[in-house]
């Protein structure tokens, strides 16, 4: 391990391909833990300078000013039956999946990941491959080669259960479109999942009638939408095997009935009283084929007009399921202004509130102010002058505190429904 200059760096081609960059406070948490403690681990690089390991360490460094880092140098090379690019893109894919963990992962880029390791691994292939050794937290050194690896075992390396590894790996089995959505985080990976298992061609269909919209389908809508286009295409292909089936009948008809006319053709009765046999049972064996092959030509248009019935009624749903979605969008837009409309009717609800409280508390204040000066008031007038420190003493602090109460209610005046600061007036007794 030795400190590498930044400028010699370089990120792997494929890394954006596979990870997200951190954001927002996570990041902002990221780079001060590294202002403040320095970086830690190492970056893992190729003798290339090729970052395997450490690319948001190497990011955060650069916007700290870094001018070098810790690295560790690994030789990459061709062996063991893989190239020396999927080792180190074997190395990239499991390192960063153990250091980010699984929750702070882009769906649809982790499924790229599980479709690249299943490729490195050889689990598609079927052919008997040796296990490449599985990384652990103390090392990730490429080590000699062992036995089969199973997709449960590739769920472990990841940290999936085997039934979610397949969840996620189906995304990849989207359409481009619809990839994109996951991506971005538009459509969720559960409703991606359910879509994913449509064929590539109702996919579009779907996606050309909804737009980006088919992301707000919650997964049970999506699940309903998965149920229909497949009634949809058991029922098409069942109609369409019947219709193949019906044109191979008519066909052997028509070619039976040709064959039996130029026999007929051929046939030079002699003029008697009685026709052969034989000519009388090749008229009647045409008339019968006839009668079929006008028996299978009705039912072969009954079949195709079921089906083009069958085609518009679908056209119809996905037509409604747009119509629908434009609704929910309109209800969505009505819920938002009445949300809006309530708020404002609890700002205004409260302006109320407390402008009644602000008027029963200046009336209080009027009536208590006054009552109370009435009730001194009577009091000097059985006794007066008054002689009693005590009594005086008192007497001149409700007047400073009445002074003092002047003086602050005096700066304000409600003025076109404002309050403002104004300069101090003094006040007789009889305002009071």
């Amino acid at each position: 391990m030795g400190m590498i200059k930044i400028e010699l760096l370089k990120e792997h081609p494929r890394n954006k391909e596979f990870f997200d960059d951190i954001e927002g406070d996570r990041w902002q948490e990221f780079v001060e833990s590294i202002r403040t403690s320095g970086i830690i681990v190492p970056l893992i690089v190729t003798q290339d300078y090729v970052v395997i390991s450490g690319n948001q360490r190497l990011k955060a460094a650069k916007e700290l000013g870094l001018k070098e880092v810790p690295c560790e140098v690994r030789t990459y090379e061709d062996r063991d039956g893989l190239t020396k690019e999927d080792w180190m893109l074997k190395d990239l894919i499991e390192t960063n999946l153990r250091q980010r963990g699984i929750g702070n992962l882009n769906p649809m880029k982790l499924a790229r990941c599980i479709l690249e390791l299943e490729r490195i691994y050889g689990i598609k292939v079927g052919k008997p491959q040796n296990q490449l050794q599985i990384m652990d937290d103390n090392s990730a050194t490429v080590a000699e080669l062992q036995t089969i690896i199973s997709q449960k075992e590739l769920a472990e390396i990841v940290g999936l259960k085997e039934r979610q590894l397949r969840g996620i790996k189906k995304l990849n089995d989207l359409i481009p479109e619809l990839q994109i959505l996951v991506e971005q985080g538009k459509l969720s990976s559960s409703a991606g999942e359910q879509l994913a298992y449509l064929e590539p061609e109702q996919q579009k269909e779907l996606f050309d009638v909804l737009g980006e919209s088919i992301a707000e389908l919650k997964r049970n809508e999506v699940h309903e939408v998965k149920k229909q286009l497949e009634e949809y295409k058991r029922t098409s292909y069942s109609l369409q095997e019947t219709v193949e089936w019906l044109k191979k009948e008519k066909e052997k008809l028509e070619h039976s009935k040709r064959e039996l006319e130029e026999k007929l053709k051929n046939i030079k009765p002699k003029i008697i009283e009685k026709e052969p046999d034989d000519y009388r049972q090749l008229k009647e064996a045409l008339k019968a084929i006839t009668e079929q092959s006008n028996h299978i030509t009705e039912k072969l248009n009954q079949v195709l007009k079921e089906k083009e019935e069958l085609e518009k009624k679908n056209q119809e749903y996905l037509e409604g399921l747009k119509k629908l979605e434009e609704m929910n969008k309109t209800l969505k837009k009505e819920r938002d202004k009445f949300i809006e409309l309530s708020r404002e009717y609890e700002r205004s609800f409260e302006e109320e509130k407390w402008g009644f409280e602000l008027t029963h508390a200046l009336s209080n204040l009027s009536q208590e102010v006054a009552g109370r000066i009435a009730a001194v008031e009577v009091l000097l007038e059985k006794r007066n002058p008054v002689n009693e420190k005590n009594t005086q003493m008192l007497l001149e602090r409700a007047i400073r505190t009445l002074e003092e109460g002047i003086r602050k209610l005096s700066k304000w005046r409600v003025r076109k429904d404002e309050v403002i600061e104004v300069e101090y007036t003094t006040y007789s007794g009889s305002d009071l």
